[in-house]
Order: structure tokens, then sequence, then C-alpha cells
């Protein structure tokens, strides 16, 4: 969990969330506001934007929070013990089923069963769900009397039910029944004033030390990028800057490769006006290589340094 920076604002951390962005504060006033029901909630986001934080986030604000929080990845359950591990099972249910044993849905107890990855729940799965979603009970495997369950459900998915449903995927009356509280956690590159302030936690959690010089090049770059895998990805590539930096001194060569572009950059020999965005996508293009910058802008090498001084990029 992302522990609070002292040079943060309490409107900046949200149970181990960090964000400056005004998306996400509204996202913190709406977990906290759906956490105090026993509806349903379902959260929708790219893979690797932190659903599950969302969630534990909404457990720690509601009153269960010191009751279990369960979470289960779907996709990882082995689609013929799927129901066994979710009901659990009778002894003597079938082979091998030596003793009485509690599936998740017993061990959320009065907390909080979240569900990530839903769309990849098998058909009769989704029909014994939606069973217990209803009447509150089921039945663990092989046994005919029902069990109670109390607990709180979260489903998430990086997946659109509204498509799965149309290609027969998955279930309308099970969607209305997990997604009675929808919430959206925007994608990074929709966070644009989080990059760094993340970034900077992960080098920190990375090498235990917060006094890292990031080239401003090198920001531009991080702020600019398309963040396909979202903060996961960020998170990687905090852990691979620090494993290859100098001295604690980050530049663009720092980063991975393929966040390390081919150049594209096209050569201008009468570049009359170079702005800031214009240099940096320049030296982004050449890898942080002032010479064949300058050369591409039609510059030399001195006056694309008196620019970047200009522009505060150095």
């Amino acid at each position: 969990m992302i522990e609070p920076q002292a040079h943060l604002n309490k409107t900046d951390y949200f149970h181990g969330i960090l964000s400056r962005n005004s998306q996400m504060h509204r996202l913190f006033e709406k977990i906290h506001k759906a956490a105090q029901t026993s509806a349903s909630i379902y959260i929708s986001g790219e893979t690797g934007v932190g659903k599950e934080l969302v969630a534990r986030a909404i457990h720690a604000e509601s009153p269960r929070a010191k009751q279990p929080f369960v979470a289960v990845n779907v996709a990882t359950l082995s689609s013929e013990l799927v129901e066994s591990q979710l009901f659990g099972y009778k002894k003597g249910a079938f082979t091998g089923a030596l003793h009485n044993r509690a599936g998740l849905l017993q061990t959320a107890k009065q907390g909080t069963f979240f569900l990530d990855e839903i769309a990849c729940l098998t058909p009769s799965t989704q029909a014994k769900l939606l069973r217990v979603l209803q009447e509150c009970q089921y039945y663990p495997v092989g046994d005919t009397n029902p069990k109670d369950f109390t607990a709180s459900v979260i489903s998430a998915s990086n997946l659109s039910l509204r498509d799965a449903i149309e290609q027969n995927q998955f279930r309308e009356d099970l969607r209305y029944r997990l997604e009675v509280i929808p919430l959206r956690v925007p994608p990074l590159r929709d966070r644009k004033e989080d990059i760094l302030l993340l970034f900077k936690h992960f080098l920190e959690r990375a090498s235990g030390s917060n006094d890292w010089v990031i080239s401003k090049t090198l920001e531009s770059k991080l702020v600019h990028y398309h963040w396909p895998g979202n903060i996961r990805e960020l998170g990687n590539c905090a852990k691979f800057a620090a494993a290859m930096a100098v001295n604690r001194r980050l530049q663009l060569s720092d980063l991975p490769e393929t966040m390390q572009p081919t150049p594209e950059f096209p050569i201008n020999k009468k570049a009359p006006f170079l702005n800031a965005e214009t240099i940096s996508k320049a030296l982004i293009s050449y890898r942080g290589n002032r010479t064949e910058a300058a050369q591409s802008l039609g510059i030399s090498r001195m006056t694309l340094w008196r620019k970047m001084k200009i522009h505060d990029l150095i």
C-alpha cells in the first residue's frame, strides 16, 4: 500500500491512493458515499489503473472495515474448480473431497467480497452468483443445506460488460445486480498531474531514498507518454530507471527500451520559432542527444542549449 508523504495535502492521499487529479478527488467522494451502503458496486477501468486499490478503499471507508476483505481474480480460477473455490464443498461431494471445505464466499463473513475480472466467469457460475445476490444464500458443492451470504459485493473488469452481453458472454440480469453503483477509474494519461508524483513515489519505494534528480527532458517524456499499462507500467518503469541510474541522477536514456522512440522528428532548417513543446519532442525523439536534436531543428548545439535554458528544460 502507498504511504502518505509529508509534502502531500490530505486530499492527495486516500486509503493508499495518491492523486492530485480533480477526477480522482471526485471519485474519492463517491467512494465515501457508496461505502456507506450495502449496494453492489462495480468498478470499471483499464488494466493497471488500480481497481483493487479502489475496492480496498471502499472497504476501508465502510462500516465493514474491521471485517475481512476477500479479493479473487476470476481469470486465475480453474474453470473446473471455480464453483468449489467460491462456494466450498461438502465431504464426499467429489473424488478427493475428504472433508468439508469453506469457500471464498464464506471466508468473507460480514466483510467485503471483491471479484476482479468478473467478465471471465463461466455461464454456469454466473447463474449461481446471480442466485447468491438475489437470495443472499448459496449452496456448497454437494450440500443441500444453504449457507447465508452477508458480505458486501464489489466487482470489477477492464472489459465492457455491455459488450460481453451483446456477445452472449455475460448475463444482463447479473450485470444489473452487480452494477447498482458504477464507479470508473480514469486512465493515467488523463491524470497528468499524478504522473511525476507517482513516479517519484515509486522511485523512493524502489531505492529507499528521496534524493533523486530527474532531468527536465525525462520529466517531459513521462508526462507526454501514453502509459497503456497505466500505474502498473509506471511503477515498473520507475523500478527499471532506479536500477539503471548513476548517482541517483535520471536521464532519458535510463528509461526502458520500450519507451525509447526511434528518431522521427523531421529536420527543419528554417525553424524560426522553437517553443518548449517543440524542443522537448525533438529531445525525446533523439533520446536526449542534444547534437542530433539540434541538427533536426536546424540550429546549433549552443543555440539549443540557450533555448533549453530559456524554457527551463535543463
